[in-house]
């Protein structure tokens, strides 16, 4: 959490404390800059970023031509400099890093431009880079869940501290979900692997499981009453379940982003 005026690379900044020489980062279109591909690699971070074609002059030329990849070189620009200063490890790694373009081709006829610091084609295969970029799907599915499902940004007031504390509670009660749905996620996911004839696998859904949570608390944390609570939340968690598709697409509709008045709050 940080002020409006944060960045996404200001942020992941701030986290790289928790990421080691070796790792590997996969980096949606709004962190991409020159001064944090040279931070990462200096670090021996190696990454693979999503590019906004429309944003550098490079990267849309790449995109209109036939080419699959291309191996570019990034100089440091001397106003990004200042913002490396700290770091000794980027005077020594240079004022030049080697990087290198892939396009994929995704199923609705547009391109996705990836950027990584893996250049060997011979070893880290063109192909193999939109399954790796495609394991962002985890985390985009986790923000959807924590903010269309569970309202993140209904904040029950305008202080820092409100705001703080509605987050932390609800990231509290998602945790919760985790943990109490979690024995019954892994017995439905086992009885569709145990069925031959299955056609696709099953989850149990999550916004349910969510639902059932916060039916459960007042059960749980003020009677005491955990044997109750859970025979009521493991049966119907069991019976919500949804079809696992591989591979399946919907086309994304642009809303306008969703409103919430501060004169009617919910209880």
């Amino acid at each position: 959490m940080a002020p409006y005026s944060s960045s996404e690379s200001e942020l992941l900044q701030k986290h790289l404390e928790y990421v080691q020489a070796g790792d590997l980062l996969l980096l949606d279109r709004g962190y991409p800059s020159f001064w944090l591909l040279f931070l990462l690699k200096a670090g021996g971070i190696e990454f693979c970023v999503r590019l906004k074609d429309n944003r550098w002059l490079q990267v849309k030329d790449f995109s209109k031509s036939k080419e699959k990849e291309r191996t570019v070189r990034f100089h440091l620009l001397a106003k990004d400099r200042k913002k490396l200063s700290g770091y000794p490890a980027y005077q020594q790694a240079g004022k030049e890093i080697v990087c290198r373009r892939i396009k994929v081709e995704l199923p609705d006829g547009n391109n996705e431009i990836l950027c990584t610091s893996l250049p060997e084609s011979a070893t880290y295969r063109r192909e193999d880079f939109d399954e790796l970029y495609h394991y962002r799907r985890n985390e985009e599915e986790a923000y959807k869940l924590l903010k269309s499902r569970m309202d993140m940004e209904d904040f029950s007031g305008k202080t820092a501290i409100s705001v703080k504390q509605d987050f932390h509670a609800k990231v509290l009660l998602m945790s919760l979900c985790a943990i109490y749905a979690h024995p019954i996620e892994e017995k439905v996911r086992a009885e569709y692997r145990a069925d031959e004839n299955r056609r696709h696998d099953r989850k149990i859904n999550r916004t349910n499981a969510l639902s059932m949570t916060q039916d459960i608390l007042v059960g749980v944390f003020l009677n005491h009453q955990f044997q109750k609570a859970f025979e009521a939340f493991d049966p119907v968690v069991e019976k919500t379940r949804e079809i696992i598709r591989p591979g399946r697409s919907v086309i994304r509709n642009k809303k306008p982003k969703r409103t919430f008045s501060m004169n009617y709050k919910k209880l």
